[in-house]
């Protein structure tokens, strides 16, 4: 990452048909932007809201007053993901950010926080 930024990192488990399910949701802040960043999990769960819900009370917190969920754009669920973050209240923006160190592509959706 180009300038500083603070990590967070939440996990929900959830029993789904006797397997385990775990969400994993990685989150950073740039204060010095006031930018609050969340990774789409690999894993989605109906515990994980919960988790997604703190991680945005979190930003508010911390003065934000967006929040983007970056997603990316190869995910085989690409399109179910998309719709359940927008079912969220989240909006899917036009911008996509390139990380050429993993050679992958992520779309934006952002969450006005009030």
């Amino acid at each position: 990452m180009d300038s500083e930024c603070t990590l967070f990192h939440v996990e929900s488990v959830e029993m789904k048909s006797h397997q385990r399910v775990l969400a994993q949701w990685n989150a950073f802040y740039k204060p010095e932007e006031g930018q609050f960043y969340i990774a789409a999990p690999a894993a989605i769960s109906a515990s994980g809201k919960q988790s997604l819900v703190s991680l945005l009370e979190l930003a508010e917190s911390l003065e934000c007053t967006t929040a983007w969920m970056y997603v990316d754009r190869q995910r085989p669920d690409f399109v179910a993901v998309v719709s359940t973050f927008k079912y969220l209240g989240f909006q899917l923006s036009q911008t996509t950010v390139k990380d050429p160190k993993a050679n992958k592509m992520y779309a934006l959706l952002r969450y006005e926080l009030d």
